[in-house]
């Protein structure tokens, strides 16, 4: 690679995949479309400290930090999805240069080149699938490899002001994602004589191991203290204790009870494309047979144990594992240092060039099921309206439509009752089957998912208001 390429690839990538998904994906539903909702209704309310809302309704379900975010880009470019979408991709893009600063750290002899660790993790599956989507993933990966990084640091001598800084980067992992925070830097900290090559005193390591830990809880206090003030007894359960114990035992109603291998079928994904390449294997192999240095000791006691826990918890969705993917792209790279940087790089243009060409096919096809736009546009044109959604509301079109009144979440045999006290108003109905609803003027009618998405109100002659106002 060229001074100029190796300067700026990385950010050229980031913005080709920024522009593919502002110009070929809509906001998917359920899950970009509420967190999008949520930062909506923060914006509107002006109070980052005020308790979170869904749907008007208190929503504890999540900590602050990426509404935060959201929102601060939205104060410098105005309100629009793709304002929303910037803090992500700078999470994304930081994520690839904090991963190849902990593979340099680690294994400097096999790693020290940075756009190699880079390139493997943007070609990765997992990278490009999440580097866009308004999660929370990638964020909290930013100071889950933050602390590592702090982590080793102090590991060879430093000062504790590393754990102080690991700790504050802890804390903020917290406030992105919760407690699981610290599972994810958990076992390097407590396992560090296992792994770490330098001599330290078992207090030293152990007291600065408790320090990190007790920093870690003032971001999170600043926040909570306030937050809590402001919020009923309810909330402050739901928020500290109820949903991160639910999603634990599966007891919590979105909790994604899954089976205990859930997570199995899935790792070989993690290591595409790379794993189609001969030399992966026999470097691999190569990796096997070598003395365990610091650095795949570390990685050993960081990534088998977290991923057995999360294993264990009930609660499962691919992209929680996704702060551990750093890890294993350290892994892959090390198999992969017989490879040369322009096969990396040719692999990188063939992975980037099938996602963004993929979504321009999925634009007018797969993606036309996802796409709520039409429905806001009824929505933003008719504001004042009453709204309701039938089954299960979960602000999907909360950000879209721009509502500043909550939406009645009505089950559909209640439809006809909620019609008669909003004469006026609109609704929302998610269906397979559409009786019950055909006595109704439907406004538009489109796929939704495994399902179908139609907008009706009561039989009326006035021309119905769409968009720009047009009949």
């Amino acid at each position: 690679m060229s001074a100029s390429v190796r300067t700026f690839w990385l950010p050229g990538v980031m913005l080709l995949l920024f522009a593919a998904a502002i110009s070929f994906r809509p906001l998917l539903p359920i899950d970009e479309t509420r967190y999008m909702s949520v930062a909506w209704e923060m914006a509107l309310r002006h109070d980052w400290l005020h308790p979170l809302t869904m749907n008007f309704e208190p929503y504890h379900q999540k900590p602050p930090l990426l509404f935060w975010l959201i929102n601060a880009s939205w104060s410098i470019f105005g309100i629009s999805r793709w304002a929303g979408l910037v803090p992500v991709v700078l999470a994304s893009g930081s994520t690839v240069l904090l991963t190849a600063a902990l593979g340099r750290l680690l294994m400097p002899s096999v790693l020290h080149d940075r756009n190699r660790t880079a390139l493997v993790m943007v070609s990765s599956v997992p990278f490009l699938a999440y580097s866009t989507l308004v999660l929370f993933d990638l964020t909290v990966t930013v100071f889950v490899l933050s602390a590592l990084i702090c982590l080793v640091k102090f590991s060879r001598g430093g000062s504790l002001l590393w754990m102080v800084a690991a700790g504050f980067c802890i804390g903020l992992g917290v406030l992105t994602k919760g407690p699981v925070a610290y599972l994810y830097t958990l076992f390097p900290m407590v396992l560090g004589p296992l792994w770490r090559e330098s001599a330290m005193r078992p207090g030293r390591w152990f007291g600065g191991v408790g320090l990190a830990l007790l920093v870690s809880a003032l971001p999170v206090l600043m926040w909570l203290v306030p937050t809590l003030r402001q919020a009923d007894g309810n909330f402050a359960f739901w928020l500290v204790w109820g949903q991160t114990a639910g999603r634990i035992s599966g007891s919590f109603g979105d909790s994604h009870a899954r089976p205990f291998y859930f997570y199995l079928p899935l790792l070989p994904v993690v290591a595409v494309p790379w794993l189609f390449f001969r030399s992966f294997w026999k470097g691999m192999a190569d990796v096997e047979k070598e003395p365990w240095s610091e650095g795949t000791r570390f990685l050993l006691w960081w990534l088998v144990p977290t991923f057995f826990c999360f294993c264990l918890i009930s609660g499962k969705q691919p992209h929680y594992l996704v702060p551990l993917l750093p890890g294993a792209v350290l892994f892959m790279a090390l198999c992969l240092r017989k490879v040369s940087t322009a096969d990396m790089a040719q692999t990188l243009a063939v992975m980037v060039g099938i996602l963004v060409v993929g979504q321009a096919i999925a634009s007018p096809t797969f993606f036309k099921s996802y796409d709520l736009r039409p429905v806001a546009e009824i929505m933003r044109a008719n504001p004042e309206a009453d709204w309701a959604y039938v089954r299960n509301y979960h602000a999907e079109v909360g950000f879209l439509g721009s509502a500043r009144k909550p939406l009645a979440d009505v089950p559909m045999g209640n439809l006809a009752a909620w019609f008669a006290a909003h004469p006026q108003g609109f609704a929302i109905v998610s269906y397979r089957n559409e009786q019950g609803i055909t006595r109704y003027q439907k406004l538009i009618d489109m796929p939704y998912r495994d399902r179908r998405l139609r907008v009706v109100r009561l039989k009326r002659d006035e021309p119905i208001v769409v968009g720009d106002g047009s009949s």
